[in-house]
């Protein structure tokens, strides 16, 4: 026992300094705020809320120093995979708005599971590999074909704003078009981590196809503002400046910069709509997306839903922590809900 717990006390330390490290230009951005004491009028004001814009709305790389860090092994074995991969193919879009944008994909390996199609959406900060694990268990374990984007703004597409769902939800279906073009009798389940899941919730708060079988959503937030606040209200050294000072500024240049109102950026809403069913996975010691915003989108969802918290998951380790307990709720979800999609399981 004394062994067993002090490997989980290692697990957690080190998921821990993992997400310390994920927390990158977002919360980095407050932090300008706590200059602003010497800030008077609104003036001054709106120029710290375009600042907050340029870091946390401006698109970043992934840093790849991240990578060295123990926990992140299954994401970096994801990430080669998904590069390394033989028959990955290219595959791009034009969005309404003029963007070329990218994915990666991948066909089934089977025949028989030529049919099936799952679509997995990176997070804040990062690109399509780094959803591999997630595809390559979704290949691997299902047969499926795999599709993943990059969003507007990250990887290979176009873009000079992050989205936080808004906009990309748009650009997933016509992804779901795309692959409905290439199959008219494809089955999708549509896959998100953190951003990613707040994007698949937005899109399945749209009118989909019924080819659109089932969504999961893991580690998503319920509103972007919410979680704007959430990471402000936490930050170490507290800025003078309120959140609710501060948000309907960073809202008012977003609708500038970037063509839309964060407030639109809600999950939450979308869930209310949607009909597709939806299972909502989030990691108990979330410290950046607090696992209770999971719970107000599964009392919010007006679909057929499942839920499950991980414990001692950090943000999106809940697949790390207990990949046997994580994919086995998944298998569960998709046999009760999308029993096709499971007929090729291995």
């Amino acid at each position: 026992m004394a062994n067993k717990r002090s490997k989980e006390e290692e697990t957690n330390t080190k998921n821990k300094k993992s997400v310390k490290k994920k927390k990158s230009a977002m919360r980095e951005a407050l932090k300008f705020v706590a200059g602003t004491s010497a800030c008077v009028g609104a003036g001054a004001l709106l120029g710290a809320a375009h600042y907050f814009y340029m870091f946390s709305m401006k698109p970043v790389r992934h840093d790849k120093s991240r990578d060295k860090d123990p926990s992140e092994r299954p994401y970096v074995r994801g990430r080669r995979w998904m590069n390394e991969h033989p028959e990955r193919e290219d595959w791009y879009a034009m969005t309404e708005d003029g963007l070329h944008i990218h994915a990666n994909f991948i066909p089934s390996p089977a025949p028989e599971g030529e049919h099936r199609y799952a679509i997995c959406v990176h997070g804040y900060s990062d690109t399509s590999e780094s959803v591999g694990q997630y595809a390559q268990h979704y290949r691997d374990h299902y047969g499926m074909n795999v599709l993943l984007p990059d969003l507007r703004g990250h990887g290979k597409s176009e873009g000079t704003y992050v989205g936080y769902g808004y906009h990309d939800r748009l650009d997933i279906i016509l992804w779901i078009d795309k692959i409905l073009e290439r199959d008219p009798e494809a089955a999708i389940i549509l896959h998100g981590i953190s951003m990613g899941a707040a994007t698949v919730m937005m899109t399945t708060g749209e009118k989909l196809p019924s080819n659109v079988k089932a969504c999961v959503e893991d580690a998503g937030y319920d509103t972007a503002i919410g979680e704007f606040i959430e990471v402000y209200n936490n930050l170490e050294q507290k800025p003078p400046v309120p959140a609710e000072v501060i948000m309907p500024l960073l809202r008012a240049v977003s609708l500038v910069e970037a063509g839309y109102d964060l407030k639109k950026a809600a999950p939450i809403e979308a869930v209310q709509r949607s009909v597709t069913p939806t299972l909502f996975i989030h990691g108990e010691a979330d410290s950046f997306i607090p696992c209770r915003m999971m719970k107000n989108l599964f009392e919010a969802a007006s679909c057929q839903k499942m839920c499950m918290l991980m414990p001692g998951a950090e943000h999106v380790m809940s697949v790390c922590v207990d990949p046997e307990r994580y994919w086995a709720k998944v298998d569960t979800f998709l046999g009760t809900v999308a029993p096709a999609l499971t007929v090729c399981k291995d």
